[in-house]
């Protein structure tokens, strides 16, 4: 399968590296000195220095022929520019697109040429892997159809439910655990499964319990404001093409 990384950051490095040996990897990195080191760091990988946003920078990387596109900068507003290119410009099948900020998890949907919206490498990762027969990929789009949303998020220390098994935790109707990663590896969600501070939860959620679930996980939202794309009243709504600059 051709992939196509937009950013080469951590998230970036991260999918390649885990991803090099099955699949034909291309990263789109702007910045020269990280394009520097992840071609010392990969060299198996081709690196190409450019702006994911301009169209003749993904067609240089050969995004016409992808099978994949994954967004993954560190910025939403880029994810969304180079989703939508790649969708509408280039016709790839199947868009990955990075969520920095849960507040603007509004935006990234099948408008921007967004399939799967997701906020972690590790989550993106096992997407990937299963994609190859296209089963689990398709489950999870219809999903995400349903009003469902798949997030990742961190145990804190303080939480409730640090220590205890997932069966004596409450969580509200349509929430699911699917999975815990931690330094042993991830495992499959049972009963049993016993969580712990700093452990990675895959939690599948309905839009409406989403918050209910993180609650009673003891998890609590960011809210920061510098990365938040704002969200316009109906009347100054515009079409998904347009990007204020």
């Amino acid at each position: 399968m051709q992939v196509v990384i937009v950013g080469g950051g951590k998230t970036g490095r991260y999918l390649a590296e885990k991803l090099k040996n099955q699949h034909q990897i291309t990263i789109i990195e702007q910045r020269l000195d990280e394009v520097d080191a992840l071609r010392q760091r990969v060299p198996e990988i081709e690196v190409i220095h450019g702006d994911g946003c301009e169209p003749t920078v993904l067609d240089f990387a050969g995004v016409s022929h992808a099978d994949l596109v994954a967004a993954l900068t560190g910025d939403d507003e880029d994810n969304l520019v180079s989703a939508f290119l790649a969708k509408t410009e280039f016709d790839v099948p199947l868009v990955f697109g990075r969520v920095n900020h849960p507040s603007n998890e509004w935006m990234f949907t099948a408008d921007w040429g967004i399939d799967v919206a997701v906020s972690s490498a590790s989550v993106i990762t096992s997407l990937v892997e299963k994609e190859i027969s296209l089963g689990d990929i398709v489950q999870l789009m219809l999903l995400q159809a349903e009003n469902l949303a798949i997030e990742e998020v961190v145990l804190p220390a303080g939480s409730p439910v640090v220590g205890r098994p997932l069966s004596e935790i409450a969580l509200p109707e349509g929430t699911r655990i699917m999975s815990v990663i931690n330094d042993s590896g991830a495992t499959v969600a049972q009963g049993d499964t016993v969580i712990n501070a700093g452990d990675r939860i895959l939690l599948l959620a309905s839009l409406d319990a989403r918050d209910e679930a993180n609650r009673a996980l003891g998890v609590r939202e960011h809210q920061g404001d510098a990365d938040i794309l704002r969200r316009p009243d109906e009347s100054e709504r515009k079409d998904g093409s347009e990007r204020d600059h």
